[in-house]
């Protein structure tokens, strides 16, 4: 049991330490976006700076021509209250509640999953059957802690809202534990022959869980029947977004070149009109000038020639400035404000720069870097900088984080990519024959993470993002 106890130490602390420094992560939502989602700590006190970066290089003959920012989905939540315990006095009590225990088994699958990476990491120590007693402890954490709740929800009050809320929560707790269990086994995976006692936990927890919806009549995932599962889904995404609304921040943002378009436009237009007027002055200055000229249709072209320049000059300078923003501000602000029923003042807790440039590269080919070839790529650029403010009100109803969620469609470049899979020529020596095989076409994009808190690199992750014709496929880190 020391032992087990010394094995866990690593994940509990990294566990533990997520309150007080910033993390991240970065994967694959679904077959066309990429998802990373960023989680601040707020300051007690005061405020705290942060910034958000991402790179992806992809090559620029894949990249069809569009607008960064409209393929940018981007959501900031309150990342679930801490160890404080809602009332459940009230519907929105209950919801908070749920938020809270769904916070608590999301961190105790963090912890299988870091515990997981110890386990298969060559650098890691200890026996297999005390990483397997870890893992389980993984699990029987989880499961105490949707006990725990199931035993606290009937404490509701009886009025009808509140126990169909309370019912609703038994529900999406559930669907969170089973999220857990299949991604525990999904863990066990990258495990070598697998840990059996693990294994067999995993599948007693899921059977009475199973037991557990059945008896309730909640919707089950039967494996045979399309429909079934797509009902599943379904309903665990709306009891997803039914919870989550109440962490959700108000968000407003605006672009800096649309709100200071006019002002811009202003000064461009003055620097134009005086520089006509000073020619309108050079060329009627009386018949001294007028005798240069050899005619009145030269003097017509070159007042016409003046007044073009003009409105070409002030077309450039406004759209200069709406490329150039970015160097001198921001592309975009954003203002992200607390929920009103946890923070009556709404304040604004959460203020942000955002840009998103698109910039053609050349990288030295990797066949021969020293020969000088280069490949061209675009690499699109994320930033955000931004400012946390300190909530007292926050505080106290137990929440202490932040959390960025970004999603990216890479969708453009799959109509440009080759087939996913071509057909490659080889010998069967049995027949002594050539014969096609149909390998997988994918492409490899190189993508990076950095995130800072305080001036402080608190994370960083490097790796390839890789595509095919269908989709994105997976992410192989460094």
């Amino acid at each position: 049991m020391a032992a087990t106890q010394i094995l866990m130490q690593p994940a509990l602390e990294a566990v533990e330490g997520h309150a007080e420094h910033a993390d991240a992560r970065l994967e694959i939502h679904d077959a066309s976006r990429l998802e990373w989602a960023v989680s601040l700590p707020l300051p007690e006190r005061g405020r705290s700076e942060y910034a958000i970066e991402l790179d992806l290089e992809i090559p620029a003959h894949v990249l069809a021509a569009h607008s960064p920012w409209d393929h940018l989905q981007e959501l900031a939540r309150l990342d679930g209250p801490g160890d404080s315990t809602p009332s459940i006095a009230t519907a929105d009590g209950v919801r908070r509640f749920a938020v809270a225990s769904a916070a608590k088994i999301a961190r105790a699958h963090e912890g299988f999953r870091r515990h997981v990476r110890l386990a298969v990491s060559p650098f890691g120590t200890g026996r297999r059957e005390d990483h397997g007693a870890a893992l389980r402890s993984w699990i029987g954490v989880a499961t105490r802690e949707l006990d725990d709740a199931r035993r606290k929800l009937p404490e509701a009050p009886a009025s009808a809202d509140v126990a169909r809320e309370a019912r609703l929560a038994d529900e999406f707790l559930s669907t969170r534990y089973l999220e857990l269990l299949a991604g525990a086994e999904r863990s066990l995976e990258a495990v070598p022959d697998g840990i059996e006692p693990v294994e067999d936990a995993i599948a007693d927890a899921l059977a009475d869980e199973i037991a557990h919806r059945r008896d309730a009549g909640y919707p089950e995932a039967e494996p045979d029947s399309p429909k079934g599962l797509e009902r599943y889904l379904d309903r665990a995404s709306q009891l997803k977004k039914h919870f989550q609304e109440v962490l959700f921040l108000d968000a407003e943002r605006f672009a800096v070149s649309e709100r200071l378009y006019h002002f811009v436009a202003a000064i461009v237009a003055l620097v134009a009109s005086t520089w006509a007027f000073v020619w309108q002055v050079f060329l009627s200055r009386g018949k001294s000038v007028s005798a240069q000229l050899s005619s009145l249709v030269i003097l017509c072209l070159l007042a016409g020639l003046v007044y073009a320049v003009k409105d070409r000059m002030k077309e450039i300078g406004r759209t200069w400035f709406a490329h150039n923003v970015h160097r001198f501000y921001a592309q975009r602000i954003a203002r992200y404000r607390a929920p009103h029923k946890i923070c009556p003042e709404h304040d604004v807790i959460v203020r942000a720069r955002e840009s998103f440039l698109r910039e053609d590269e050349a990288r030295p080919d990797p066949l021969a870097p020293e020969g000088g070839t280069t490949l061209p790529v675009t690499t699109l650029r994320y930033r955000q900088q931004g400012t946390l403010v300190a909530s007292k009100p926050l505080r106290d109803a137990g929440t202490s984080r932040i959390k960025h969620v970004f999603r990216y469609d890479l969708s453009p470049m799959f109509a440009r990519l080759d087939d996913a899979t071509k057909p490659v020529p080889v010998f069967d020596s049995r027949v002594r024959r050539v014969r096609f095989a149909h390998a997988p076409r994918c492409y490899r994009v190189p993508v990076r993470l950095v995130v800072r808190h305080d001036g402080e690199v608190a994370f960083e992750e490097r790796g390839a993002l890789v595509v095919h014709k269908q989709g994105l496929e997976r992410i192989e880190l460094d």
